[in-house]
């Protein structure tokens, strides 16, 4: 099989998210997991380096922000590519909770718990650093925590009440489709508000902006799921 067939069996199995995840993320995440499909690296092995990288601009942020923000920036992007390719390796190869014999959910776990654990520590990093910066960085980053919390909190029990009561519907399923529904996914983007804000060193507008994209997920989803259940 050629490599571009490769990379068009694979891509099949990604997801849909925001426009700058599906056009400029994704597209490195497959060729990267084109070139590893015929290695034995495993979804877990994918996610390991994803932590990595992620720890590593986490650490950068608190040993020295302004010098290394950069490479903070370009450490968050390739962790949000390599959390992209653990899931598509796992379809591809039928591994861990996709193994048609033998399916395991420790992959999940882990690829799912490190990614909010991972989140909040990075936001914790941005705290510790806003709040040495300026005398008021404490008082927004609680209140960006706090709505990050509240947000993350929501997303997970709707999904919890969703499976234990099977009213899990198509109409609850994110759709990529709308004007309206491809902005908000923009704005629930953190790696790309990495992108934007932390180059210029404003981690308080990173917080601002971000957590307003927040309130409106937050008021989304209620309404959402409000109406389309029982």
């Amino acid at each position: 099989m050629t490599f571009i067939h490769i990379y068009k069996d694979i891509a099949q199995f990604k997801k849909s998210f925001d426009i700058i995840t599906n056009k400029f993320h994704y597209p490195i995440a497959i060729f990267l997991c084109t070139l590893i499909s015929k290695s034995k690296a495993t979804p877990n092995f994918i996610t390991f380096i994803s932590i990595v990288f992620e720890l590593s601009a986490i650490s950068l942020i608190c040993i020295n922000f302004s010098l290394y923000k950069y490479f903070i920036v370009i450490l968050f992007q390739l962790g949000w590519i390599f959390d992209l390719m653990d899931g598509m390796l796992a379809r591809y190869k039928k591994q861990g909770s996709y193994h048609p014999t033998n399916p395991s959910i420790k992959g999940y776990y882990l690829d799912a718990v490190s990614d909010h654990v991972l989140k909040f520590m990075a936001i914790g990093a941005l705290a510790y650093q806003l709040s040495s910066t300026f005398s008021w960085g404490w008082k927004l980053s609680l209140l960006f925590i706090v709505i990050h919390a509240i947000t993350q909190t929501e997303y997970t029990i709707r999904n919890l009440i969703l499976v234990k009561t099977q009213q899990d519907k198509p109409e609850l399923s994110r759709r990529t489709g709308s004007i309206v529904e491809s902005t908000v996914l923009l704005f629930n983007n953190i790696y790309l508000f990495y992108i934007i804000f932390l180059p210029i060193d404003r981690i308080d507008l990173l917080f601002i902006c971000f957590g307003i994209g927040e309130i409106i997920l937050f008021i989304k989803r209620s309404l959402k799921f409000w109406v389309s259940v029982n």
